[in-house]
């Protein structure tokens, strides 16, 4: 073999290494191109349907807010009228007894009812977080679920900072679901909400003595776990994290996790 076709081969051979070389790094840019892409398009649609969830939630509540009001202005103005008309017909027909007792009888009924369309009004739209924040707001929520049967404890820590008022009000909603799941379906005695804020990070728990429920069971429900899933979609719109400690025959320990510069796009809810 003459030196000029070895020469000629060491040339196409260097040529072939440069073009296989070209090619692979070709292949491996337009793969990592690929990945970024597919990762741009998972995150565009996870913020869709973060959107999508805000959305739902900022109408629910617009519809909880209609509803208190037709029920404040409707049914308790018209509930306050019939109250004043009946003490005008009871000073009308006079002194009867027996009619007496039941003017005293339909006034205490009406009593009750007025208080049950305030009470749900308050549910509805928490006014007292609207006026005093979410400390005041849970303590409001465990001095009205505390009766006879039920006790309701609030521990917390005075955050450093205010919280963003959406964030406010899903906390509170996620507390509100958590507390009645407790006394209606666990049938707990003792309930403790527990709010924290360290270090950037705010904690809420709510752990209670009730029969506990099978978590798989629940969220196979469809109706029976709606409430648990609606936690974790709320929590979903602010990349939170709630983690289910329960079972079956013993009480239930939910926990609750959100970083404050992560909730701050909860504004949405707004």
């Amino acid at each position: 073999m003459s030196m000029d076709s070895g020469f000629v081969i060491a040339v196409g051979t260097a040529v072939l290494l440069i073009m296989a070389v070209f090619i692979i790094i070709f292949v491996a840019y337009y793969q990592q191109k690929q990945a970024k892409q597919q990762l741009a398009y998972k995150e565009m649609q996870a913020q869709h349907r973060r959107d999508l969830m805000a959305a739902t939630f900022r109408g629910q509540e617009e519809e909880r807010k209609r509803l208190a009001e037709d029920m404040h202005d409707g049914i308790g103005t018209m509930l306050s009228v019939t109250k004043m008309s009946l003490n005008q017909l009871e000073r009308q027909v006079g002194g009867n007894m027996q009619l007496g007792f039941q003017f005293q009888k339909t006034r205490s009924m009406i009593d009750e009812t007025m208080t049950n369309v305030r009470r749900i009004s308050r549910n509805l739209v928490p006014t007292t977080l609207d006026r005093f924040g979410l400390l005041a707001a849970l303590e409001e929520l465990a001095d009205r679920a505390t009766d006879n049967d039920v006790e309701i404890q609030l521990a917390y820590t005075e955050p450093e900072m205010p919280f963003p008022p959406a964030l406010d009000l899903m906390l509170y909603r996620i507390a509100q679901e958590l507390v009645n799941n407790a006394i209606r379906h666990a049938r707990a005695r003792h309930v403790t909400i527990q709010l924290f804020s360290v270090n950037n990070e705010v904690r809420l728990s709510v752990i209670d003595d009730g029969v506990g429920f099978d978590f798989d069971a629940v969220t196979e429900n469809k109706q029976g776990g709606l409430g648990l899933r609606n936690i974790e979609s709320r929590l979903s719109v602010v990349n939170g994290h709630v983690t289910f400690d329960v079972a079956p025959g013993r009480g239930s320990q939910i926990h609750v996790q959100v970083r404050l510069y992560d909730a701050q796009p909860v504004d949405i809810l707004s």
